[in-house]
């Protein structure tokens, strides 16, 4: 469907910004649901370098956009520049989804962690551990937090993990991973690029766990090292992917005002 996509001069333009952002599935993703929709819209991947974000934001309005979704590594310098934010994204201090408003002023809102709960499901009781302390990791800590899970966030930087932590109101552990928890959810880059085996946590603390959520997804369509070791295990697994598929929804009403078409935007996302 997304190959009959034909833009002209009344196109309705979104798009999805990052360093890097060649891996992305979101175009495809969302011209899937545009057509599926009959909607003359068209969704493009923007690679915009981290000392031009702020000239690329700005010029979002100049070109028509009704507005982009932000990747690694833009989230929080986004969720700075914002002239507004939805107060998930003012908790989370991380901005995935920005909205070009009628008068050119730029809204944040964060769909990364309801799109992670989404595609996770019911949560396991007990703990869950956040890898990681970039704009992804604020997120997915503070829509488990705002579940009900016992949070506690481990980063490679400890100074970030404590201060991540101390905003969000959860707990910081040490690096590595080194307690088990019942959710384990990678917010790291670890895997999606390089050696797909790279594991960011021990394989026996993937086996003690109950869910595992990697954030990562590779453009390859290889599973991910953690995604793989915990389907080895019996471990229930949730990919990159079907977080993409969740948080992508949830953007997708944003943007456009419509209820995105679930089947289409998975099946594109996963082809």
């Amino acid at each position: 469907m997304a190959a009959d996509l034909r833009i002209g001069g009344g196109t309705r333009l979104a798009g999805v910004i990052g360093w890097p952002v060649a891996h992305s599935r979101s175009p495809q993703m969302h011209n899937a649901a545009y057509a599926a929709l009959g909607m003359d819209w068209a969704y493009v991947a923007m690679p915009v370098e981290p000392d031009r974000i702020e000239a690329a934001l700005r010029g979002l309005a100049s070109l028509g956009f009704a507005g982009v979704n932000v990747t690694i590594p833009h989230k929080q310098a986004v969720a700075a520049l914002c002239d507004e934010l939805s107060p998930e994204a003012r908790h989370a201090g991380s901005v995935n989804t920005v909205l070009v408003e009628a008068d050119g002023s730029l809204r944040g809102e964060t769909t990364d962690g309801g799109g992670m709960l989404d595609a996770i499901g019911e949560l396991p009781s007990g703990g869950a551990v956040v890898i990681g302390a970039g704009g992804s990791a604020r997120a997915a800590a503070a829509a488990l937090a705002g579940a009900g899970a016992a949070v506690t966030v481990v980063a490679r930087r400890p100074e970030a993990a404590d201060a991540l932590a101390a905003e969000l109101g959860v707990a910081a552990g040490p690096w590595p991973v080194r307690e088990p928890a019942a959710v384990v959810v990678n917010a790291t880059p670890v895997g999606q690029a390089g050696n797909a085996e790279e594991l960011p946590l021990d394989e026996v603390l993937i086996a003690g766990a109950q869910v595992v959520c990697d954030l990562a997804y590779r453009g390859d369509g290889v599973e991910t090292g953690l995604v793989r070791c915990a389907r080895a295990a019996g471990v229930r697994a949730v990919d990159g992917l079907d977080v993409l598929v969740g948080q992508g929804a949830r953007a997708f009403r944003l943007l456009t005002g419509r209820d995105a078409p679930l089947d289409v935007m998975r099946q594109a996302a996963h082809a």
